[in-house]
């Protein structure tokens, strides 16, 4: 196992309380554990970081006890309730008791590391007059950037959720605070966080776990701004533009910051991908498991498998969303229409039980020699025994962010401020032609489009850049731009008897409800989405 930025976390854990407190919205805690002379000097801070990070991938890691499960978050896979837990995986039915459950672990785990990072941004200046400012507030940043990143996951999965920023206290006449003022916190723990964070980390174990930096600030804020600009905040206009000056900051400083795109689609998925390996990178923000033994990441093969090779037929690719997706290296890397099994034995999709396309994007892994992609397709194993397919990661880096969501971030927002300009064009191109046959290339470029046109060529760019489970980036957009009724009505091409909607959809079922564990223990927090019912 690689040596992190956690390493030293683990025997940490007990101290900082990361699950003693797992509960903390509803349990009286036994003491403080915090005294007031704690965290007065660089090493205790270390510490402290150093377990919240391993606390923030804990949340982020589950491979069915997470926030993404009781979504399809794999484009418009919405409705397909020939699917195994189909009661626990689609959005507007009743939610199960044990996908409550999954949920309320989820959301545990979520305000573990907000609560960890309370307690460094509520303590951090005991250490004042022990280091320089910068240094004091490099530790700070992180655990902003932390609390900012788990408050846009719970924000955006539950709507108006409880606010809170002490740490270690129980209080159960916590209410329900609106998303808007979630925001507010979001952006102002942003701001902190890009001006203090370091370009980039000289400690190397720092680099390799996937500490966070200026760079991934201003993406996430640009991320944030987009976000609002939508449902339910409906900022609109003003939103849109601070979203085109943040991502075009980044954009101007991508090589300071050390983005760029990978020159072909499969590149991304290298399974052997370690970070910093190459720079410039993709990757902007990632988390990595090998942190966090032996919790495996909801982002895995076993979801996109057919159960005939030991896989849930979870994440399958809906008919119209396959069809249209445009062709090139992208489409070929992205769905899994061709099995090579039992030393190359071939079989298509059909022949499986679900009928329909798989994603390929979570398939390879280190763990098995000789799955190889090169601009000539499949090889090695892909053509011999997929079968052979790890069920799980447990030590593979998962992306959370990458470059190309801030070009297209760019090119979408210039375009619904003031119309598209060349660099909203470019970035869009960029990834277009990435996409179709490599940086580089032209063959996929577009010019001349109305602003309106070029919106929807936007949008639908992302849902194929991001298609598969990809940190939920499609479903977002769909909440985001109130398409999720589009999405099981217009945008379908499946036959009555795999297709069917157990209810209409509302705005309410844009949106998990808040777990019934923590409804129980405090009754505010009933209703969270009063306002679409």
């Amino acid at each position: 196992m690689k040596k992190t930025i956690l390493v030293i976390s683990i025997i940490l854990v007990a101290l900082t309380s990361c699950e003693s407190n797992s509960k903390f919205l509803e349990e009286t805690p036994n003491g403080s554990l915090f005294p007031e002379n704690f965290l007065n000097n660089a090493t205790e801070l270390q510490m402290m970081t150093n377990s919240m990070y391993w606390i923030w991938v804990h949340a982020m890691d589950r491979p069915y006890q997470s926030l993404e499960c009781k979504f399809n978050s794999a484009d418009d896979m919405l409705g397909f309730t020939t699917r195994p837990c189909f009661n626990e995986m689609e959005i507007n039915a009743d939610i199960s008791t044990s996908g409550d459950n999954d949920i309320q672990l989820a959301w545990e785990r979520c305000y573990n590391a907000i609560n960890q990072a309370n307690s460094i941004i509520n303590n951090y200046h005991n250490a004042d007059g022990s280091m320089t400012e910068a240094e004091l507030n490099g530790y700070a940043a992180q655990a902003y950037f932390v609390r900012a990143f788990t408050y846009f996951w719970l924000v955006r999965f539950f709507n108006n959720i409880p606010l809170v920023t002490t740490a270690f206290e129980a209080d159960k006449t916590l209410t329900l605070s609106k998303a808007a003022d979630v925001y507010k916190l979001i952006i102002s723990d942003l701001q902190f966080a890009e001006e203090w964070l370091p370009v980039t980390w000289s400690n190397a174990t720092y680099k390799v776990g996937g500490a966070f930096t200026k760079g991934a600030a201003k993406s996430l804020l640009a991320k944030v701004y987009l976000q609002m600009a939508g449902f339910p905040v409906n900022g609109g206009t003003e939103y849109y533009a601070l979203a085109r000056d943040k991502a075009k900051e980044v954009i101007d400083n991508a090589s300071t910051y050390g983005y760029a795109l990978r020159n072909h689609f499969y590149e991304i998925w290298d399974p052997y991908w370690t970070a910093y390996d190459k720079t410039p990178d993709e990757a902007i923000i990632w988390v990595e498991h090998s942190l966090v033994e032996p919790q495996y990441s909801v982002r895995a093969p076993n979801p996109s498998r057919p159960v005939e090779l030991g896989g849930w037929n979870l994440m399958i690719a809906e008919n119209y969303f396959y069809k249209h997706f445009p062709e090139g290296e992208r489409k070929d890397f992205t769905f899994v229409t061709d099995f090579y099994v039992q030393g190359g034995t071939h079989v298509t999709y059909d022949y499986f039980s679900s009928k329909h396309p798989y994603y390929r994007k979570w398939w390879a892994d280190e763990l098995s020699e000789g799955w190889k992609w090169d601009a000539n397709g499949p090889g090695g194993l892909w053509k011999t025994h997929m079968e052979q397919e790890a069920n799980w990661y447990d030590t593979r880096a998962i992306v959370m962010m990458r470059y190309a969501d801030i070009l297209l971030t760019y090119a979408e927002a210039k375009a619904r401020t003031d119309g598209p300009d060349a660099l909203a064009y470019q970035c869009l191109n960029d990834v277009r032609n990435r996409a179709y046959k490599g940086v580089g290339t032209t063959d996929a470029s577009l010019s001349g489009l109305s602003t309106e046109a070029f919106i929807d060529k936007v949008v639908w760019e992302r849902a194929y850049e991001f298609a598969g489970f990809e940190y939920s980036a499609r479903w977002f957009d769909l909440q985001r731009l109130q398409l999720v009724e589009k999405a099981t009505t217009e945008w379908r091409d499946e036959p009555d008897a795999v297709f069917k909607i157990v209810k209409s959809y509302t705005k309410k079922d844009y949106f998990l409800p808040i777990p019934s564990k923590e409804i129980k223990n405090n009754p505010n927090l009933a209703n969270n989405n009063a306002e679409f019912q």
